[in-house]
């Protein structure tokens, strides 16, 4: 049975629509759960543990790999290059196009998608969310649509990447800081844009709201 066909079976079993299950999993169009039962579409990792959180199974049940009884669990993230999670610790982060909309008093109302992720508890997923970066100021290690994954703080340590909002802007940064006793700077990997420094009475316009703790690439 390939991997489309369990896909298709276990959610006809529950009986789920491919509407239901892409909603599930965090996908906007049933188009997507269509073509990886039909075969025409690969999934990634991170769909595969999404699609399973969905399923309420596992990623390795879906892909069909605890049929293979010569393959224990611990011989098995070696084996084939896939780290088995747990699908309680599997959470759906929102994703917020700006920083404001994810950090503003109606955050809710902004989220426009989900990303699945290994988190340690129900705490730390409820301090992460994922904001999809504009803009080419922190190229290359982020580029435009990229999605960084931030954990709401409000500390940081020198060279980390955050999200900061300054007072009077219409929008956040994503930035990396660096803070000494008189100011904070925040720079940009491009160095075609200029630092931002803060000091004496500016200290007060800024404040940090996360930082980044991976970043995933689009596409």
């Amino acid at each position: 049975m390939t991997f489309g066909e369990r896909v298709n079976k276990l959610r006809t079993d529950k009986g789920m629509t491919q509407d239901e299950l892409a909603q599930a999993a965090g996908y906007k169009s049933r188009s997507t759960i269509a073509k990886i039962e039909s075969g025409e579409r690969d999934a990634s990792q991170s769909m595969i543990v999404a699609i399973a959180k969905a399923l309420d199974t596992s990623p390795s049940s879906l892909m069909g790999w605890d049929d293979d009884a010569n393959l224990s669990l611990t011989s098995e993230p070696q084996y084939r290059g896939f780290n088995i999670l747990d699908k309680n610790n599997i959470y759906m982060i929102p994703i917020f196009k700006t920083v404001s909309a994810g950090f503003g008093a109606y955050a809710d109302d902004q989220i426009c998608g989900y990303e699945p992720l290994y988190l340690e508890s129900q705490r730390e997923a409820e301090e992460t969310l994922a904001i999809a970066v504009k803009g080419d100021s922190m190229y290359p290690k982020i580029e435009e649509d990229d999605l960084v994954v931030v954990h709401k703080q409000d500390y940081f340590e020198n060279g980390d990447i955050v999200v900061a909002v300054v007072c009077g802007e219409n929008d956040g940064f994503v930035k990396r800081a660096f803070q000494t006793e008189e100011k904070l700077t925040l720079e940009s990997i491009n160095p075609s844009y200029p630092p931002m420094v803060f000091s004496g009475s500016k200290l007060d316009d800024i404040k940090i709201m996360g930082v980044v703790r991976k970043i995933i690439k689009s596409v």
